[in-house]
């Protein structure tokens, strides 16, 4: 028997999800690295403040991808189950 086609939806839908917060976190993390390389001539407390909220985003990112990776295994365990629990295939 194949596979429930909502797991395959499901799976496909956060796997590109996970790329996404991939991505994401790619941009906020170069975008950190450009306050290291190229410090703007601003008052050093907006430019921590800024630095600060973006460290905060990229955290906030992993922590989403996590949980995202987290549903992703459980389904993968889930699916497993269902066809031990039909006899395998």
């Amino acid at each position: 028997m194949d596979p429930n086609p909502n797991v395959i939806e499901r799976l496909s839908l956060l796997s590109n999800l996970i790329a996404q917060v991939d991505e994401t976190k790619l941009y906020w993390e170069q975008r950190l690295g450009l306050f290291w390389e190229h410090p703007p001539a601003l008052d050093p407390e907006v430019v921590g403040q800024a630095m600060q909220e973006t460290r905060d985003r990229i955290r906030d990112l992993e922590a989403q991808k996590s949980a995202l990776v987290q549903q992703q295994q459980a389904l993968i365990v889930q699916a497993a189950i269902d066809r031990a629990n039909r006899g395998g295939d």
